[in-house]
């Protein structure tokens, strides 16, 4: 819905020409309960996701069996699928671009169907295991700008968000199955636009980048084929920055408009980050880790008692010393199964809104 949060928002143009086309023969956005996907032909790998998440609506069942699916909507021959992801040695997780827990909001009739929604090979991309285990800051960026973007409110966002699909990434030699020693390009980089809308009724956007080049630089090939082979990347190739296992960025969207070809025309959004370099976010974790759902429960019940804004420090408080915090054990199974997007483990900062 481009009028999510009562202003309108296009969707970013994204290459025509590299977009998978649908079966139906008209269009290239495939389409799901609040969020919609378009697909790189060549790379088999989501060009841009975008989702709609509304901030006080959360309403994620419990995590059940993963079960990724193929779209109907476009042609398997442009789906990376598990002849991958099921023959890489255990090398790489299968990387939600739109989190589980984005879409799951609303009533109970649609969650369930909204967050099976994201197990499709249109929403995924190779996250290396330790990327996709260990980027906290990456998955609690979204409920940052939610519960920071507007004074007393959590707030609706957009996000648009997937992989930097570079010419130049480097390939990845499928060991086992169908694909045996067929060679796929591996991502390093991947970016994510959020949206929100301030009380003063105006827009505003900020970006992010985050790489696991620490992680696959010892997986990953140039392709046996190239004219010469190319130097490898150097630790600090990114802004001179040196990327640190899952450190994330913030960068202005200029930065990921560039990488990606995709165009941002949104001359009705403000950017509040307007530096050319990267900003490391910094993140501090909290002894006591909860989740975002047993937040919003619990302080809905305390707006509804005391009257105190939603997001207030008073509430939080309050929150944080009635809510049982998560055990470690228990954090370490959820962060296994892909799930710490739905947990508080941190406070951000350095983060401009």
């Amino acid at each position: 819905m481009p009028d999510f949060m009562g202003v309108q928002l296009k969707l970013p143009e994204v290459p025509n020409s590299a977009c998978a086309p649908l079966k139906s023969g008209t269009g290239k956005e495939i389409k799901y309960l609040h969020y919609s996907s378009f697909l790189h032909k060549n790379r088999k790998l989501p060009l841009l996701c975008a989702t709609n998440i509304k901030g006080e609506g959360y309403n994620a069942p419990e995590r059940g069996t993963d079960v990724w699916n193929s779209s109907e909507q476009v042609l398997a021959r442009y789906q990376l699928d598990n002849s991958f992801y099921g023959n890489d040695g255990n090398t790489f997780d299968r990387g939600h671009i739109v989190r589980r827990v984005d879409t799951c909001w609303g009533g109970d009739d649609i969650v369930d169907d909204a967050e099976k929604e994201t197990f499709m090979w249109t929403n995924c991309t190779p996250q290396h295991k330790k990327l996709n285990q260990q980027g906290g800051v990456w998955f609690e960026l979204e409920q940052h700008v939610m519960e920071n973007g507007v004074k007393n409110k959590i707030a609706d966002i957009s996000v648009f968000a997937g992989p930097v699909l570079d010419e130049n990434d480097k390939y990845f030699k499928v060991p086992t199955g169908k694909l045996k020693e067929a060679l796929i390009q591996i991502p390093t980089e991947f970016w994510k636009i959020i949206v929100w809308k301030k009380s003063n009724g105006n827009l505003y956007a900020v970006g992010f980048l985050m790489s696991q080049w620490e992680f696959i630089k010892r997986k990953v090939i140039d392709k046996p084929s190239a004219a010469a082979a190319k130097e490898p990347l150097p630790d600090s190739y990114f802004e001179n920055l040196k990327f640190k296992d899952h450190q994330t960025y913030q960068v202005p969207i200029s930065v990921i408009q560039e990488k990606t070809g995709i165009k941002f025309d949104w001359a009705n959004v403000n950017f509040p980050y307007k530096a050319r370099r990267a900003r490391t976010v910094q993140a501090t974790p909290l002894k006591n880790k909860i989740t975002f759902g047993s937040i919003y429960n619990k302080m809905k019940r305390i707006r509804a008692t005391t009257g105190l804004p939603t997001n207030s420090k008073a509430a939080i408080r309050a929150v944080h010393a009635e809510e049982k915090p998560l055990s470690k054990a228990q954090i370490a199974r959820a962060v296994r199964q892909g799930f710490q997007g739905a947990i508080k483990q941190y406070t951000l900062t350095n983060i401009k809104l």
